[in-house]
């Protein structure tokens, strides 16, 4: 299988377009949730009003902290080369018997005219154990040995 630096730029596009769709909905949320804590009258029941509050915040915090990760991905992404490499490193694309990898951030899977591949980062446990290595070269993983088919 012949890689090109297409292959990256497709799939930097598809991570990123779905890093800002989850953004978008992030953001929207946030503001439906703003917009039920001020729309929220204090009642008679004020334990029920200062817990449902409570809840409230723990909510737009929780989406403040998923809306922030997904933000820096989004920039570490937009940071990844694409261009071709050498040796396993960031921006690496690496064909390996248990399948493709594209050394850039944990974003997971994402499928490309059926062919599948899976985006990691360049601190993970597999690409730590082969990084710097060239095309045809082995690292151990896990015990066992992986040779890289491809690189590009």
């Amino acid at each position: 299988m012949e890689w090109q630096t297409e292959t990256k730029e497709r799939l930097l596009s598809t991570a990123k377009k779905s890093l800002q769709e989850q953004v978008h909905n992030l953001e929207k949320e946030l503001k439906e949730v703003q917009e039920s804590s001020e729309v929220e009258e204090k009642s008679s029941a004020g334990d029920k009003f200062e817990t449902h509050q409570e809840m409230i915040n723990q909510h737009r915090t929780l989406l403040e902290k998923r809306l922030s990760g997904v933000r820096m991905m989004l920039r570490q992404l937009n940071a990844v080369p694409v261009k071709a490499t050498k040796t396993v490193q960031e921006g690496s694309l690496i064909k390996l018997p248990m399948g493709n990898i594209w050394v850039s951030v944990a974003f997971g899977k994402i499928v490309l005219d059926d062919q599948s591949y899976q985006m990691v980062s360049p601190d993970s446990p597999l690409i730590q154990a082969l990084w710097g290595l060239e095309e045809g070269g082995s690292g151990n993983f896990r015990d066992k040995q992986l040779k890289i088919e491809a690189l590009q």
